[in-house]
């Protein structure tokens, strides 16, 4: 796996998960309410949308080496013809 794809999957997760520990209160405790709220459910989109994001591209980056892996043996083979 790329280190790119781990950075990627850790921050969505951190992101996601500072986003229920605002919402929930455990962190800036004594803020203003609606905008805790507010910022807790950005994080929370936005911490989804990153994981959904790096989930495809790391799936398209694997189809795409098992096309290239595919096709070079396929040249192997033809080739030995």
């Amino acid at each position: 796996m790329n280190a790119a794809v781990i950075i990627n999957f850790v921050t969505s997760a951190v992101t996601f998960i500072f986003g229920i520990l605002l919402l929930t209160g455990m962190i800036f405790p004594g803020g203003e309410s609606s905008t805790k709220v507010m910022l807790g459910v950005v994080l929370l989109i936005y911490g989804v949308y990153r994981f959904i994001n790096s989930y495809t591209k790391f799936k398209q980056n694997k189809l795409r080496e098992n096309i290239e892996r595919l096709e070079s043996e396929r040249n192997k083979f033809l080739e030995n013809k």
